[in-house]
């Protein structure tokens, strides 16, 4: 029965996810960015609600309350499953993102990326030219009142694991004098990191943390991001983890590895 519902919500959300992708597309050429915003957001929505529905599992959103009342400008997320994606589309989806400025050359993706809005660095001018398109692109989202998301380690992570944090979230936040929202989750514990396999009536949450205000230095700033994500989120997986997925995760924090190390304290033989 398990397999069956995992199947089941998997091809729903493929399929329906290639659905919203060519609507989005048709929306590029057709119509504005709000009827695209407007799009995403109820793509999120009807993913939670196959989550709950057909997988029996439950997220929590919590901290909504520490948003700033004009919204967020910078939100840095640890990212942990695809389900963090359907988050930020539920919650926030006028919210743009760093990509790929190749992107732009593909028929499909291009021109719906284009009217989304998203910030389009090229990779091949180097880590300043890089810094400097991410900062420009960043100051224009956020004169529009968009939230700016950063996913500072730049991949999805394991639970427990934690890769170098960029500095991109640190250079924005700088640049642009905006005050910079954690959000820490656990949501792998419900849809691990690009499997197919999901885990039949788990929970996780998606927890916004207090924002730090805009004037900390570069340095100290990238050192309490970095502490104040991962310790949350390792106290989210605590409480949401399965036994072995959080003894694996336990692992690897304790290690501070990434997602390429073995967790070999559980492989020992005695």
């Amino acid at each position: 029965m398990t397999a069956v519902r995992v199947l089941v919500f998997n091809l729903f959300f493929f399929g329906y996810s290639f659905g919203v992708a060519f609507t989005l597309y048709v929306l590029s050429k057709l119509s504005t960015q709000t009827a695209m915003q407007r799009v995403i957001r109820h793509w999120g929505r009807a993913v939670l609600a196959a989550v709950r529905i057909v997988l029996g599992s439950r997220v929590e959103v919590r901290g909504l309350e520490h948003l700033p009342p004009d919204g967020p400008r910078l939100i840095v997320a640890k990212h942990q499953s695809e389900l963090d994606i359907v988050m930020l589309a539920a919650l926030f989806p006028n919210a743009s993102a760093v990509a790929m400025a190749e992107l732009k050359r593909y028929p499909f993706f291009g021109p719906m990326l284009d009217k989304i809005g998203v910030v389009f660095v090229a990779v091949d001018e180097g880590p300043q030219g890089r810094t400097q398109q991410v900062i420009d692109g960043s100051r224009k989202i956020v004169e529009q009142g968009r939230p700016m998301v950063i996913y500072p380690e730049g991949e999805l992570m394991k639970l427990g694991a934690r890769e170098r944090y960029r500095r991109g979230a640190g250079h924005i936040y700088t640049a642009l004098d905006v005050p910079a929202v954690p959000v820490a989750v656990s949501l792998g514990a419900i849809w691990p990191q690009r499997r197919w396999r999901k885990n039949i009536g788990a929970t996780g949450a998606f927890e916004v943390m207090e924002p730090i205000p805009p004037g900390m230095p570069f340095d100290a700033f990238m050192a309490e991001i970095e502490e104040r994500i991962e310790t949350r989120t390792m106290a989210l997986i605590r409480e949401h983890a399965d036994p072995a997925a959080l003894a694996a995760a336990e692992d690897r924090f304790a290690r501070r590895v990434n997602n390429h190390d073995e967790v070999v304290g559980l492989a020992r033989k005695p």
